[in-house]
């Protein structure tokens, strides 16, 4: 039975800690301090935050945790994967699985009690990555590109159609009729879904290294994990078929190294293994600011963010963290 509980550190140390982390910030910038509100313990490596839930995964295990009250996360349904799970996408009252050599897996969270299994599709390769646009799921298998597959009907899903690209495909992330894949070693590929059986081509931003994941953010950018190096490169879509390099951000301490980044707004949320998490500022793309940092017991894997709510993946637990 999973336990909860809550942590009783002297919050004064922990906000003079970040504060000293964060280091010098600009005249009339208003001050960044995390404030540690609860720990549940459950398998967590990736989370996402929608409705009131937390969305967590772990190894092969899926769950719904109500943080309708922050300080009290209460979990609630579990789901079982046939395999680890590499990377899921939240869509009310669906969430969508990829894991691995298992492909595509439906889940109906319509009651948040109970997930069940509504489909699934077997890719063609190993499944890494997913979103999705109504009722169509973009998958990226790392072997032959980009499936489109369409959940018209959940219980049978059809491929419409396969995009390749140059070599393996890691990541995936999309919004409306845009897709962004990232493809080892070519780089960031930008598709047009305006028609979901024919995706367009638009761009390509060619990575120096191999670049392992990405999120879409507001205002025509986006935002590539490099996990070997650690470095964070903001990207510029506003001309889709040139994206250009708005500016980048290494780890403070040099031992982090980024997996995977939340994006609200002008901020992000980026988890560094042992190191925590680091809550960078890019309201100038071109000099991404440390706002703040939290050292985690565990090795923080995932992030999420909402409001004032910040959700960490922190390998054998679920913290919960409220921005001040």
């Amino acid at each position: 039975m999973p336990t909860i509980r809550f942590p009783i550190a002297c919050l004064a140390a922990v906000i003079a800690a970040l504060a000293a982390l964060a280091g010098p910030r600009p005249a009339g910038a208003q001050a960044t301090t995390l404030e540690p509100v609860a720990r549940l313990d459950v398998p967590a490596a990736l989370v996402e935050l929608a409705g009131g839930y937390a969305y967590v995964a772990g190894g092969e295990t899926f769950q719904v945790v109500d943080v309708s009250d922050p300080s009290r996360p209460e979990p609630l349904g579990t789901f079982t994967a046939p395999g680890p799970i590499w990377a899921f996408h939240v869509a009310p009252p669906h969430v969508y699985l990829t894991a691995g050599l298992e492909g595509l897996y439906i889940i109906d969270v319509s009651d948040p009690r109970a997930p069940v299994l509504a489909g699934t599709h077997q890719t063609a390769g190993q499944a890494l990555g997913v979103t999705a646009a109504g009722t169509v799921a973009l998958v990226v298998n790392l072997m032959t590109g980009l499936e489109v597959v369409d959940l018209s009907d959940e219980a049978a899903p059809v491929l419409l159609q396969t995009q390749e690209t140059p070599g393996y495909q890691w990541g995936i992330a999309g919004a409306g009729d845009r897709v962004l894949v990232v493809d080892q070693p070519s780089g960031v590929h930008l598709f047009d879904l305006s028609d979901p059986a024919a995706p367009v081509e638009q761009g390509v931003y060619e990575t120096e290294q191999p670049a392992q994941s990405i999120v879409l953010g507001a205002g025509e950018r986006a935002y590539v994990i490099y996990a070997r190096s650690g470095r964070l490169e903001i990207l510029d879509l506003a001309d889709p078929a040139a994206p250009r390099l708005a500016g980048s951000y290494q780890p403070a301490r040099s031992s982090g190294r980024f997996q995977r980044v939340a994006a609200a707004g002008s901020t992000l949320v980026v988890p560094v293994g042992e190191d925590g998490i680091e809550v960078v500022d890019v309201s100038d793309p071109a000099a991404p600011t440390l706002a703040a940092a939290h050292d985690t017991p565990g090795n923080a894997q995932g992030a999420a963010i909402s409001g004032d709510l910040i959700a960490v993946g922190d390998g054998d637990a679920l913290l919960i963290l409220r921005i001040r």
